[in-house]
């Protein structure tokens, strides 16, 4: 209960359970400032902005520009929220697997489609001709796909084990001697 120190009379007004009520929930209703930013993209409409973003080919510091922070915000969020994290990483996937895809292609040859449209007399836009073309495969990415897919078994320096133990003799011979002079 509240004493009034001049008149040395208790005051009713407020009793002391009443009174922490009232100031908790004024406390929980004054939070100050505004919701951080990063709460309005791990909601899963922006979650899904962001994976489609990582689908398009954005790397990381597009990616911030378009959500309007820093690059090295987006990348302490990603280490914060591992939801945001997955969004990138599943959407970087899909665009990961359509190049391989088309890489893969590429390697090994493919056919396609070719039309031909032209004008016709009375200036309408006709189909003139189809022909089905041959793409060679591309040995730069055969060699590309190897050293990525087999790196143990392609990759530009081998290492020779050598087990050998001892000494090795090296003989010159006569022949030799006479090429070196």
């Amino acid at each position: 209960m509240r004493r009034n120190m001049n008149s040395g009379q208790s005051s009713n007004n407020l009793s002391l359970d009443s009174y922490k009520e009232e100031n908790i929930k004024v406390l929980e209703k004054k939070k100050v400032g505004r919701k951080p930013l990063y709460t309005e993209w791990l909601t899963e409409e922006g979650l899904e902005q962001i994976k489609k973003w990582a689908e398009n080919g954005l790397i990381g510091k597009q990616i911030a520009q378009n959500i309007g922070i820093n690059h090295t915000t987006l990348y302490d969020w990603m280490n914060k929220f591992p939801e945001l994290a997955e969004a990138i990483r599943n959407g970087r996937k899909v665009m990961d697997e359509q190049v391989e895809s088309s890489l893969l292609k590429r390697a090994m040859g493919y056919q396609y489609e070719e039309e031909t449209w032209g004008k016709n007399h009375d200036g309408e836009m006709t189909l003139e001709k189809r022909v089905v073309k041959l793409q060679a495969p591309d040995v730069t990415a055969q060699i590309f796909w190897l050293k990525n897919r087999q790196p143990e078994r392609w990759k530009d320096k081998q290492e020779i084990m050598n087990e050998h133990i001892g000494t090795i003799e090296i003989k010159i011979s006569a022949d030799l001697e006479k090429w070196s002079q």
